[in-house]
């Protein structure tokens, strides 16, 4: 009876693992499909939408690069799910170089995007925000990797970085249905992150009847730090302004 009871017991615990674990396999493919839809205008099926507006190499590069990320993301979660570690380990370390690659691009494509047409924000608005994203994203990969021993942590580290680069998606698909002012298109980009943690809060609550501390801490910043970022001071603008004009100009003094 005690035999029978115990593989049981083992039998629960590795269907309620395996339902875990595919709760980030839909967490990346629901990323990958709204990215998808929001760059499928300009990126994925500009052919289509918008034939005549071509793209720099630079934009090519940060795209196919972004996408690379989304892919070996959901690939990554479906080998945990599936019982393959040890290629999801050594898969891990080229998400990692290729993180450190992807940290430059959004860079260097912010300013692309900048020079090439007008911004939906503010120029202090657009840089501030890129730069804030750039810093966050690269703290919760190199996060993810400092604790990649610690799955819990790793895990919900490597799911906030990702669900960062949702939010240029859905600007682009509020911007598409015809809405264009600079409050709507923050209120998405900072709405965005917020829906896509709200299920990894649930999640949490539902299996540990606790919150992530790598979920909450990696929202916290969003409303104080963006705020303070785009808030027009005259602190900002000392500060914002040179940079700025030195950097849209090629580096012209």
């Amino acid at each position: 009876m005690r035999s029978q009871g115990s593989s049981a017991v083992i039998a629960v615990s590795k269907a309620s693992t395996k339902t875990k674990r595919l709760f980030f396999v839909f967490m990346a493919a629901a990323v990958a499909v709204t990215v998808f839809v929001g760059f499928a205008p300009t990126f994925y099926l500009r052919g289509r939408f918008n034939p005549d507006k071509g793209l720099s190499i630079l934009l090519h590069v940060h795209g196919f690069a972004l996408s690379a990320w989304i892919i070996l993301f959901l690939v990554q979660t479906i080998l945990i799910a599936r019982g393959s570690p040890t290629l999801h380990r050594r898969l891990g370390w080229v998400m990692a170089g290729l993180a450190a690659c992807i940290a430059l691009l959004m860079g260097a494509a912010i300013v692309e995007q900048l020079r090439r047409l007008p911004p939906t924000l503010p120029a202090p608005f657009a840089l501030a925000f890129g730069m804030f994203d750039i810093i966050v994203y690269a703290t919760l990969v190199g996060g993810a990797i400092y604790w990649r021993k610690r799955p819990d942590w790793h895990k919900r580290l490597m799911l906030s970085a990702t669900i960062l680069l949702v939010e240029a998606a859905v600007v682009r698909i509020v911007a598409f249905h015809g809405i264009h002012e600079p409050r709507y298109l923050m209120l998405s980009q900072y709405s965005s992150a917020l829906l896509f943690f709200i299920p990894c809060f649930a999640f949490d609550w539902t299996t540990r009847r606790k919150l992530s501390r790598q979920a909450v801490n990696s929202v916290r910043p969003f409303p104080n730090v963006r705020r303070n970022c785009g808030h027009k001071s005259s602190a900002w603008d000392t500060f914002n302004e040179p940079h700025r004009s030195r950097i849209l100009d090629g580096g012209a003094a």
